[in-house]
């Protein structure tokens, strides 16, 4: 019944999820789904090899939304084109950023990384230092009584203990490293209580684009050995997880899973 002489409110046929049925709809959003897309994948697995294209291309997105702002008036769906191609292009090349930085970078370090075999503990870490995987000798062992523990200001805890062998060593060339797996003078980190374990996997830095790695925190705890031990070690010395010399691939691994 139509009450004081008003019009009858005419009824929204489907509401919001209808826009989802409409041409109209996926011809604006399509494509700047598509660029994000290809922007997002394009940057995680490219930016190492391709840097100068991944901003190239990002810049021809940009170049191609002032020209639709441009010609606005031609055609009405070119404005709000526009206005959403650089949205696509920001998200996509940030996201596909951060992706790289902090996950895909790393698979690319270790299969450009050399396997170095037959490494004693006392070999300067600088003649490896192309190395993304080490197997040392069958002497080589994980001091987990000379380990100490770095807690952070968020409460994490970083571990480093010397490696070792046999012979007196003056100044310490590599480290194994875990998080939350120590304490002060133990070590349980990965495979450092395996006396068959003879493998190390090497800790890279990323770019810190977005946030640092575990690097700085690993140096600090290895710092915190030598105060606490009264040990050396050299300027630049190696930070390896220690595993299994068939499993020297998990942590590659491990990344490409959350890339």
């Amino acid at each position: 019944m139509n009450v004081g002489g008003f019009p009858p409110k005419p009824q929204v046929q489907g509401g919001f999820l209808a826009s989802f049925r409409q041409k109209s709809f996926w011809a604006l959003w399509a494509p700047h789904m598509a660029v994000f897309l290809f922007l997002l994948l394009f940057y995680t697995f490219e930016f190492m090899q391709l840097p100068s294209i991944c901003i190239l291309l990002s810049f021809s997105f940009l170049m191609i939304a002032g020209m639709l702002f441009v010609f606005k008036h031609e055609v009405r769906t070119f404005l709000p084109a526009a206005m959403l191609l650089p949205v696509a292009v920001a998200a996509g090349s940030i996201g596909g950023l951060y992706t790289y930085d902090v996950y895909a970078i790393y698979p690319h370090f270790y299969s450009n990384a050399r396997l170095y075999t037959d490494v004693q503990p006392s070999l300067p870490s600088g003649s490896v230092g192309d190395a993304g995987k080490l197997i040392f000798t069958p002497s080589s062992f994980v001091d987990i009584n000379q380990s100490a523990a770095y807690v952070t200001e968020r409460g994490s805890i970083f571990c480093a203990a010397p490696v070792r062998d046999l012979h007196d060593i003056r100044q310490m060339q590599y480290w194994a490293v875990g998080v939350s797996c120590c304490s002060q003078g133990d070590f349980w980190c990965d495979d450092a209580k395996d006396s068959k374990a003879q493998g190390g996997i090497v800790i890279f830095d990323n770019e810190g684009f977005f946030s640092g790695s575990s690097f700085d925190e690993y140096q600090k705890a290895a710092k915190k050995a030598e105060a606490t031990h009264h040990l050396l070690s050299v300027h630049h010395p190696m930070y390896i997880r220690w595993a299994h010399k068939d499993n020297l691939d998990k942590v590659a691994n491990e990344y490409n899973m959350k890339a």
